[in-house]
């Protein structure tokens, strides 16, 4: 879909509760899958799948592709799509409800993120360095990850796209 418009993500707040559209990628390399955590952001001390705020005009796989060249510098491909998640949470400031469709992604066969060791850091919005790590699916369970539901739903992915509910404790 090509609409012209000025960037605008899909977040606003409305009677006490924030609403948010999610989009997100799993990519899985031998017996990991790919996270991010935001480092400056007090209340994100978990772990989650790389993605991000959708934007108006553009598809979910477009708003992927378009997260991971911001926050990754790649070009991914886009396998399918396995989750529309809709997940109720609540921060120490409000009640969150978010919208979230998450692909299975491959990363270029030749993608610095296969050499590296340990957790890396890339640039995020200003003043806000990403983490990310490969952490291994066996583990997971044990693992703060947000949503939760992600702790054990990644062990054996869907083979078609699965709607989930889930409210995060």
């Amino acid at each position: 879909m090509d609409i012209q418009t000025q960037r605008t993500m899909i977040t606003f707040k409305q009677g006490g509760v924030k609403f948010t559209y999610r989009v997100g990628g799993i990519a899985i390399h031998n017996g990991h899958v790919l996270f991010q955590k935001a480092t400056a952001d007090p209340y994100q001390t978990f772990w989650f799948l790389p993605g991000g705020r959708a934007e108006l005009g553009e598809s979910a796989s477009e708003g992927l592709q378009r997260e991971m060249m911001e926050e990754l510098n790649l070009s991914v491909t886009i396998e399918r799509p396995l989750f529309l998640l809709e997940n109720f949470f609540e921060t120490d400031t409000m009640p969150h409800h978010e919208l979230g469709f998450y692909f299975l992604m491959q990363l270029p066969l030749d993608s610095y993120l296969y050499w590296q060791q340990g957790p890396f850091v890339r640039e995020g919005e200003p003043g806000l360095p990403l983490i990310f790590d490969w952490l291994p699916l066996d583990q997971l369970a044990q693992l703060p990850i947000k949503p939760n539901f992600f702790r054990t739903a990644l062990q054996t992915l869907p083979t078609q796209l699965t709607h989930i509910v889930h409210t995060d404790n």
